[in-house]
């Protein structure tokens, strides 16, 4: 069983796995421009994750998510990724 997410904003798309594990993304040369563009891009791809992993459970349909190695909740993007 798999499933994957996507999600969009000015000019990024990311799709990702459950559990934030990265599909594809995609970036518009005029995004590329932006000074917000990692911060946009996690966003992006966070959005993404949470809409995953709620397709995930919901399928799951009450079996315990980490009997198969995913997530129990819908975890952020780690901080220590994110530029500070």
């Amino acid at each position: 069983m798999t499933t994957t997410a996507t999600a969009r904003a000015h000019g990024v798309e990311a799709t990702v796995h459950p559990g934030g594990i990265l599909s594809s993304l995609s970036i518009t040369t005029s995004a590329l421009r932006r000074p917000d563009l990692a911060t946009l891009i996690f966003t992006v791809v966070d959005q993404a994750t949470a809409e995953a992993n709620h397709r995930i459970h919901h399928l799951l349909n009450g079996v315990d998510p980490t009997l198969l190695g995913l997530p129990a909740t819908e975890p952020p993007t780690p901080q220590t990724w994110r530029v500070q």
